[in-house]
């Protein structure tokens, strides 16, 4: 029923939203004087069911009792001093943002006293002493940037980007848990990162494998068939499956504890909205396999509790800002992309704060909440950024030379991890690798770059001197490995039968390419002596450059939104999407004497044939099967005749012409520091080698 209010009780509201009358009125209602405003004629006004004011006609007179003055005027007070006091209400101590660290890569940021109560704890000082990109420094270096400053830039990130949505969005309804969450779980992402970061999981991975094959070479020694021990097995697994994240969780954990109460007062706790401390876990490293394989199923948002329980499912959205299982794209990796960008002195970047202003949270067909970003930044977020993540590995993280210092800092922690000994809990002595298998908090902690560096360097410890003496030689003088052969495998659509070329494993490329060098190293240069290669001299690493999602595109997986009307847009295939590049490096690393040219040649060549046979068997041919040469090549046997490479060819110019021609090896983007030569030249001549019976081609194993 609509009632009539006088121009006063107008005037009362917006005193009481200005702070002018006295607080007593919301609660009691007294303060006001209907006596005050009744039997005024005035301008009126009329109060509609759905609470808008709109203008009566003053032909319109309406009487009403001191009662329903009252109760209209305390009811507006009631709600106008609600407002206020949510607009004004103070911030909790904790949650104000007075930590105001200068950061290089986004200037001078505002945080919340709590994130510099962490910061300031010895957990997170440890990163201080971790780079960011670890051995890397020693190819780019001015890379010496560290852990800790990355890990406060993402919580910054992370930071605006909830308050953004919050501000914008308010039917979220975000609260100041939410955003606390989602910036502690940024803030405490890299806490489990070792010395040399990634480097040192690969070594503490390495140990693992080499343990694993020792033991089932024991066993087979000994007769025995079956699975290993279940301990062993157990004990072996630790060190294969360890990961930084899984440390980064069990260093929060102390955290939480050492600041209990300051983490109380800023508002963190367990009650039916959520679980604060589980959810700061999840979104650190949230259980992706398991969220996947839901969402192709399409059952989501019907067993979201049964994957996580940090928050409801009406909040899947958060788990997309730190660690974004569903497209890769997060606060994490816009830090890292911008800040190793400039400290490698690559002038390029992604306008990170263009994505954070644009993105809102819609539904998807599934009804599960996601971050879209509008469909106008499709374009950017490829070319600017997923490019960007690709070039960042392919020119830094996995350049050739990164690659063989990281091989040879692996070899030194591997002789460095038998005699150094570090002190754990309780006293409790114990190598590097199983303070971090089997995660000792006062072991770990203590294992930085400068733990490791000072170590090696300081020749205190004569334990160390074979390791020392290894950093010095490999690391400090420069004395590296060789580049055998540095292969891109051809994409599916570059493959002559649109095959996928499956990623060997290095192991395989180890034993095929020193089978391949036994047989076929005479080729090249006959008259010289073949030099012997011990398979242990030969190194491998396989690596991909993607987008973050291996053959996935992660721009598929994102859902945009229209700027105009907020429609979703649906997700296309983009053909010019190249998502993934796969790369394998094979490295020379002689021990007793320096590396030579035509031994280095002979690798190549040996690298160059199991490439091939790689490739055939992949297509579903057999390695000696050949495709049909380029009719612009000149033949094998007028190559032969006018090459600086010398060659045994059996049976002359005519065996050569006579041999089986075979894919160009050139096509299979294959780089080295010592080519072997000219492709059509060895291919003919391996192939004589063959039909005269005096080598084969290997296939692989």
């Amino acid at each position: 029923m609509a009632k009539r209010l006088l121009e006063e009780d107008i005037e009362a509201v917006s005193d009481i939203s200005n702070g002018c009358v006295h607080a007593g009125v919301a609660g009691t209602g007294e303060g006001a004087s209907p006596a005050k405003l009744r039997g005024i004629n005035r301008t009126d006004c009329l109060e509609s069911d759905r609470g808008t004011i709109e203008p009566v006609k003053k032909t319109q007179r309406l009487m009403y009792s001191d009662d329903d003055v009252e109760k209209i005027v305390n009811d507006r007070v009631r709600r106008a001093l609600l407002a206020m006091s949510e607009k004004c209400a103070p911030v909790p101590r904790l949650l104000r943002e007075v930590f105001t660290p200068n950061d290089p890569v986004h200037g001078l940021i505002h945080l919340p006293a709590i994130v510099k109560m962490i910061v300031d704890t010895r957990i997170f000082q440890r990163m201080r002493h971790i780079r960011q990109l670890g051995i890397c420094s020693h190819v780019y270096p001015g890379a010496t940037h560290n852990r800790f400053f990355h890990s406060i830039g993402t919580a910054f990130l992370a930071h605006e980007l909830m308050k953004g949505l919050r501000q914008r969005q308010p039917e979220l309804g975000i609260t100041d848990r939410d955003v606390l969450c989602a910036t502690l779980a940024a803030l405490c992402h890299d806490l489990g990162h070792p010395s040399f970061s990634h480097m040192f999981e690969m070594f503490v991975h390495e140990l693992g494998r080499e343990r694993r094959q020792h033991e089932e070479k024991k066993q087979r020694d000994e007769g025995r068939v079956g699975p290993l021990p279940e301990a062993l097995e157990e004990e072996i697994r630790r060190y294969e499956t360890f990961t930084h994240e899984a440390a980064s969780v069990k260093f929060l954990d102390i955290i939480f504890e050492e600041l209990e109460g300051p983490l109380a007062e800023a508002g963190l706790r367990v009650d039916a909205e959520g679980d604060d401390f589980v959810c700061i876990r999840e979104l650190i490293d949230p259980p992706k396999n398991s969220l996947e394989e839901l969402m192709d199923r399409r059952l989501l948002r019907r067993e979201w509790s049964k994957a996580i329980r940090g928050r409801p499912a009406d909040k899947a959205w958060m788990y997309e800002v730190v660690s974004n299982w569903r497209s890769g794209i997060d606060v994490d990796k816009f830090d890292y992309f911008r800040r190793d960008a400039l400290y490698l002195g690559i002038h390029r970047e992604f306008d990170h704060n263009r994505y954070l202003m644009g993105i809102k949270v819609i539904n998807d067909s599934d009804g599960v909440p996601t971050i879209s970003p509008p469909e106008k930044d499709r374009d950017s977020l490829r070319d600017n950024m997923l490019e960007l993540r690709k070039m960042l590995h392919r020119t830094a993280y996995q350049h050739k030379t990164v690659k063989k210092l990281e091989l040879h800092m692996i070899d030194i922690l591997k002789i460095m991890d038998k005699a150094t000994r570090v002190t754990g809990t309780g006293g409790k002595k114990m190598s590097m690798s199983e303070a971090a298998a089997n995660f000792d908090p006062v072991a770990y902690a203590k294992l930085t770059d400068s733990f490791v560096e000072t170590r090696l360097v300081d020749g205190e410890d004569l334990a160390l001197q074979t390791a020392a003496a290894e950093y010095d030689k490999r690391i400090v003088n420069r004395e590296l490995m060789r580049l055998v052969g540095d292969w891109d495998l051809p994409r599916r659509e570059e493959s002559a039968f649109n095959s996928v070329i499956p990623l060997p494993k290095a192991d395989d490329v180890i034993r095929a390419v020193s089978a391949a060098y036994a047989k076929c190293a005479v080729v090249l240069k006959p008259e010289q002596a073949e030099r012997a290669v011990d398979i242990s001299e030969l190194r491998c690493q396989v690596a991909s450059f993607s987008y973050g999602m291996g053959a996935k595109d992660p721009i598929s997986r994102v859902l945009f939104h229209s700027t105009k009307d907020g429609t979703l847009k649906p997700s296309l295939a983009d053909a010019e999407a190249k998502p993934l590049r796969q790369k394998v490096f094979f490295f020379w690393n002689p021990v007793d004497r320096p590396s030579d040219e035509l031994t280095l040649q002979r690798l190549n060549l040996a690298f160059k044939i199991w490439a091939t046979n790689h490739v055939d068997a992949a297509e579903g041919r057999a390695p000696t099967t050949t495709a049909t040469a380029d009719s612009s090549r000149p033949s094998p046997a007028a190559v032969a005749a006018t090459s600086n490479c010398s060659l045994a060819v059996p049976g002359g110019a005519a065996a050569a012409a006579a041999a089986p021609r075979r894919r160009c090896l050139k096509s299979l983007k294959i780089q080295a520091s010592c080519p072997a030569g000219d492709d059509a030249v060895i291919l003919a001549a391996v192939a004589c080698q063959q039909r005269a019976g005096l080598s084969s081609v290997p296939e692989l194993p």
